[in-house]
């Protein structure tokens, strides 16, 4: 529904909101939300996956703030003020909604405020990281370590690396990358800057990972030091498919001796040997290619610069292979009774995903069931299971696992512990991190102690 004139020349962009609890462990159903700002006042319910529908809002250049108000039974109010809309892009408010009877204070109504865009405000100073100084950490045990291989999550400290009294996030590493990338480039770019400039946040976060740049935590929230993250930022399509194609790539380092992912540094304006994002979308502009556009920031001072692939991802701890081939109506086997499994669980938190029969045949049930996940989840609906898909599919599957064994394994009349960040959905206890049926796994990144590098 448009709630402005017509014939009036204005640009505009849609905004799509999307609750839950946990890690899209559980839609929220049926709750009320209010869209308003800009002389709108939108309200709208959400359906079965926990989404409301698209609606087109007014979005001045670089983008227009409007606020989201949310009521659901059993469950906070939530207001966030600040939320982005791109013009002619698709976003997305996502919204992890807490649930009354897991509240340790009473509070009404939870409140945030997105911080305004990292292109929008004056960039702070930050301290100069010389890549080819960065040191190889002590000796590993044999494999690929973490920061070549992609970790299900990645943990975020939201204040200065020596404030131990701010908190740390848990984080699903391809959320990580998709609202920082969303609160520091815009959506409505070329696609070629966004993969650059996507590329580069990612290479950067791996590095982090790999010279194991902190102790007690993998990267901070903050620009000074390292990335612009809020856990409530808007999240934009154009964007998230890009993150979701290109989340296993990075930028290799152009010593070939070295293994750690290239620390790529970037700011809003152009620096010697640094990439500057405005520029990078005038490069696209131009009619630059992604690594073209990386070569010219970088290659005057670092020679050669070339992407690579990860090895691998990690899921409870273990890497994880994904299906030796893509899986599409008529293949069979043990990789297309996996998708079925997971799939099956995944369609009793989202019913718009039909139920299907686990046999190891992709047949037209299991193609139905892959459509309307991809639908749900911003990805093209070809009914076919690639890479992205995959990886959706399995991430979400053990999502729904975790969320089940914390939360609804614990009876009603059981007293909750005496810790209430254990209980909160977006702060982490260190000693709650490792999944409950996995003791073997490390507490700080749910991994097992022989890939423990942290």
């Amino acid at each position: 529904m448009i709630h402005y004139n017509l014939y009036t020349r204005q640009t505009t962009g849609t905004l799509m909101v999307f609750l839950f609890e946990g890690n899209k462990a559980k839609p929220i159903i049926g709750a009320t939300v209010t869209i308003s700002g800009n002389n709108q006042n939108i309200t709208l319910q959400t359906n079965e996956s926990g989404q409301t529908q698209a609606v087109t809002l007014p979005a001045k250049e670089p983008y227009s703030n409007y606020t989201v108000n949310v009521s659901a039974s059993g469950y906070t109010s939530v207001k966030i003020d600040g939320v982005q809309v791109v013009p002619n892009t698709t976003g997305i408010q996502e919204i992890q909604m807490t649930p009354t009877g897991q509240r340790w204070d009473y509070r009404p109504i939870d409140e945030h405020t997105i911080p305004p865009h990292k292109l929008d405000t004056p960039e702070p100073e930050k301290p100069i990281e010389n890549p080819l100084t960065k040191q190889e950490p002590q000796p590993r045990p044999d494999g690929p370590a973490i920061g070549l291989l992609i970790p299900e999550y990645i943990i975020v400290h939201d204040g200065a690396p020596k404030d131990r009294s701010a908190p740390n996030y848990r984080v699903k590493f391809t959320d990580y990358i998709t609202k920082v990338a969303c609160g520091e480039i815009y959506s409505n770019w070329h696609k070629e800057a966004l993969t650059a400039n996507i590329l580069c946040i990612t290479s950067f976060t791996l590095n982090r990972l790999y010279t194991q740049e902190y102790e007690g935590f993998d990267i901070t929230s903050k620009i000074q030091f390292d990335h612009k993250f809020d856990p409530r930022q808007t999240v934009y399509g154009e964007i998230v498919e890009v993150v979701d194609t290109i989340f296993n790539q990075y930028v290799k380092h152009p010593d070939p001796q070295l293994k750690q992912p290239f620390l790529t540094e970037y700011r809003s304006y152009e620096r010697r040997c640094t990439l500057g994002q405005y520029k990078s979308q005038k490069l696209a502009l131009e009619g630059y290619k992604h690594l073209d556009i990386l070569k010219y920031f970088y290659e005057p001072c670092y020679k050669p610069i070339a992407t690579a692939s990860s090895p691998g991802v990690i899921f409870q701890g273990r890497p994880t292979p994904p299906p030796a081939t893509v899986l599409q109506e008529g293949a069979t086997g043990s990789d297309v009774r996996e998708i079925q499994v997971y799939l099956k669980e995944i369609s009793k938190k989202y019913s718009q995903i039909p139920s299907l029969e686990v046999d190891g045949t992709y047949g037209k049930g299991t193609k139905k069931a892959v459509e309307a996940f991809q639908k749900i989840f911003t990805i093209p609906q070809n009914g076919i299971v690639d890479f992205r898909t995959w990886y959706k599919i399995t991430n979400l599957y053990y999502s729904i696992l975790e969320y089940r064994d914390t939360y609804e394994s614990i009876p009603q009349h059981t007293a909750l512990p005496a810790n209430p960040s254990s209980f909160n959905p977006e702060l982490i206890n260190q000693h709650h991190l490792a999944h409950q049926h996995h003791h073997h796994l490390n507490n700080h990144r749910n991994i097992p102690y022989y890939y423990n590098y942290f």
